[in-house]
Parts: structure tokens; C-alpha cells; sequence
């Protein structure tokens, strides 16, 4: 009979724990407080004034973000996103789906002034039996042009506790994101030596999309290919003086050799040829603006006493401080033998390659090596 009196503290127990637990799923349902979590389609309210959005939903995508007024957010789906290996922004293939699906997150306005970061889930269970790392999971946001998905290093975050992957620092929201990751064994940026051999070789795949590699010194391709191609880079020591244009030199003692397994594929593709500053101040000593005087030159893969030519020469930016290397756009084949031509340093803006008397008198002197590399060159392309 002891217990009868006991009961209805028992009961009151029960009846807090129960309190205590719906109050903690209310919370856990959404931390923005609404008592569901937001689906596909559904709008999503931004707290104004700074204060913070922290919105979890129902699949496991969260977003977390600050904004100075009140808005509103929808998050779509898109079943037929671009392919996950089009990746540019980080090194390092193959880079895989991890979902079937991407995000499309829109905001009722154009917002440019956010503390924002994107959350997506994986599961560790489908990452073993991909054979992919979780230091290898990245939200990768759809570039402008739709050709590739951007993967930063800088602003992500794996969080292995809560098993989601992050993109992180940005000023906007809107966009397209998608969870991928890599089949390395590695993590972060890779790098890829120079020499030929499966090991070395850059395997891009064919398709719509940008795809990205960089060597071990910074020279770094974009590359978009309607049919797979594989290629490899080395390192050629020794520049023949006798095959530069008049009042040139390299700046460097070797020139690199790009070579693929198909040298007449055409492609839609830039290269990035990092300069060394230091070499340039001690053939240069006086001092002049990179910009002035620094053009990549190209001749064909197999030519041996050909001339180097500046290769489209007008269109080559010079990016300097911090990133010392020439931008080649708009290439429509990889396969040759490039360098660096260091010339007279001219006025900035104006063109290193206009011709000049002297330029048109060395290359009259030099008929018979320009004859042997149209020859060559014929040879070559009827190939």
C-alpha cells in the first residue's frame, strides 16, 4: 500500500520528461523557430537586423546565415545536374557525385551583404563502399558560366562530428550546390609531376564541362573536351638561341612539352605558365614591369630546329604580384612545346610583338628554318 502514494509524483515525472522531450524536438526540428522543417519548394522566412537564420531541413541540408533585413529564401532541386567531374578551383581526380541531386537555393532579392554558410550531410556508410575519405567531401557551387562546379579549399569545413560537409565565408546564398567527393587517398589540393607514364598522365573526361589540373610548378590547365583525352608534361633542358625571334631570350633553360593521346582533338582550353620573378630581375636587372615584356611562344610537339612564335600573343594577360603567371585563353589544341620569351622592356599597353625592320631582316636570315618548319608542320598535321 506504500506505493499508492508514490504514484502521482511518478506520474509528475513522467509528465516533465515529456515536457523536456518535445521541447527538445521543437528545437532540434528547427532552430528558426517553426515546429516542422522546410521541404523542397517550401519559403523559408530570414531573420533582419544581423540576427541569426539557422535552418535545418528535412532531407539534412542546413543553412546558416546573417542578414541585415528581413527576406525570404526557397530551396529547389535540380534531378539532372552537370556531372561531378567537372570540377575547377582545387587538383586532383576523379572527383565523383555524391548525390543524384544538386541544390538551387534563391532569395526573394539579390543579396550580396550575408554572413552565410551551406551544410550537407553524407553518410559515412555509402563513403566506405565509394572508397572515399571523409576529408574528401565538398559542397561544390555551380560556376557562373554552368561549365563547372567550384570547389574552394579555402572556405570549406568537414565537420566529421556531425557528418556534413560545409562551404563557408560568403557574402551570398544564391546559387547551385551539389555534395561531391574525391577517390584519393590524399586530401586537399594535388599536384601532378612532370614525365610521361599512366602515374603523370592528366585523364579528363569528355563532356560539356571545365576540368583542371596543375604541376607541380603551378603550370595549371582548364580544359573542356568533347571526347575523353589523356595527356602528360615534361621538361625539354636546353634552348637553342637560333630558334627565338630576334631580340628575345627564354626566360627559363628548358621548355615544357605538352603531349596527348589525341594531338588533333580540338578543345576549349587556357593555361596559366607561372614566371620566376627572380630569373626575370637577373636577366633584367634594370627593372620593368613583367607585363612589359614576358609572351609565351609555342612550335609543334615534334620540332627540333623550328622557331618558337608567340602564341596569340595579343590575347596573353599578365597576372603579376601574387600570381606571377601568363593566362593563354582560348587555346584550341594542347599538344606542342611552349616557353617563356623574355624581350626589350616596352611602354605598359603596348605590344611586344609589332614588327619591327630588324624583326623582318632575322627572319628573311632565317627562311630556310622557317621552310623546314612548314615542312614539318605539313608532315605533322596529315598525320
Amino acid at each position: 500500500m506504500a506505493f499508492v502514494p508514490r504514484l502521482p509524483g511518478a506520474f509528475a515525472v513522467l509528465l516533465i520528461l515529456q515536457c523536456l522531450s518535445r521541447l527538445t524536438l521543437a528545437q532540434i526540428s528547427s532552430r528558426n523557430g517553426t515546429n516542422t522543417l522546410p521541404t523542397f519548394g517550401d519559403t523559408v522566412k530570414v531573420l533582419g537586423r544581423m540576427e541569426r537564420t539557422d535552418q535545418d531541413f528535412k532531407d539534412g541540408l542546413r543553412l546558416d546565415l546573417m542578414s541585415p533585413k528581413n527576406r525570404t529564401l526557397v530551396v529547389g532541386q535540380n534531378p539532372n545536374p552537370l556531372g561531378a567531374q567537372f570540377i575547377t578551383g582545387t587538383t586532383g581526380q576523379p572527383f565523383v557525385a555524391l548525390q543524384n541531386f544538386s541544390y538551387v537555393i534563391q532569395m526573394n532579392e539579390t543579396a550580396n551583404d550575408l554572413i552565410a554558410k551551406v551544410e550537407i550531410p553524407y553518410d559515412t556508410s555509402i563513403l566506405s563502399k565509394m572508397g572515399i575519405e571523409e576529408a574528401n567531401t565538398y559542397v561544390a557551387t555551380l560556376a557562373p558560366d554552368k561549365r563547372s562546379w567550384i570547389v574552394d579549399d579555402a572556405t570549406r569545413n568537414v565537420h566529421r562530428s556531425e557528418n556534413n560537409t560545409r562551404v563557408m565565408k560568403m557574402t551570398t546564398i544564391d546559387g547551385e550546390y551539389r555534395l561531391v567527393g574525391r577517390k584519393t587517398v590524399d586530401s586537399s589540393n594535388m599536384f601532378i609531376q612532370y614525365g610521361p607514364g599512366a602515374n603523370r598522365m592528366v585523364n579528363l573526361t569528355g563532356g560539356p564541362g571545365l576540368q583542371q589540373a596543375e604541376f607541380i610548378d603551378g603550370l595549371r590547365f582548364s580544359v573542356q573536351c568533347n571526347e575523353p583525352v589523356n595527356f602528360n608534361v615534361e621538361l625539354k633542358e636546353g634552348v637553342n638561341p637560333g630558334t627565338l625571334p630576334a631580340n628575345t631570350v627564354s626566360l627559363n633553360s628548358y621548355a615544357w612539352i605538352v603531349r596527348s593521346t589525341a594531338p588533333f582533338l580540338k578543345v576549349d582550353a587556357q593555361m596559366m605558365v607561372p614566371f620566376n620573378r627572380a630569373m626575370l630581375t637577373a636577366l633584367r636587372p634594370m627593372g620593368s614591369s613583367p607585363s612589359t615584356m614576358l609572351t609565351v611562344a609555342k612550335r609543334p610537339l615534334n620540332a627540333t630546329s623550328g622557331q618558337f612564335m608567340p602564341l596569340n600573343a595579343d590575347a596573353q594577360i599578365v597576372h603579376e604580384l601574387t600570381v606571377d603567371k601568363i593566362e593563354l585563353p582560348s587555346m584550341t589544341q594542347l599538344d606542342g612545346q611552349y616557353l617563356i620569351l623574355v624581350t626589350t622592356p616596352k611602354p605598359v599597353g603596348a605590344s611586344n610583338w609589332r614588327t619591327t625592320r630588324e624583326e623582318k631582316e632575322v627572319s628573311a636570315r632565317k627562311e630556310d628554318a622557317w621552310k623546314e618548319e612548314k615542312e614539318f608542320r605539313f608532315e605533322y598535321e596529315g598525320q
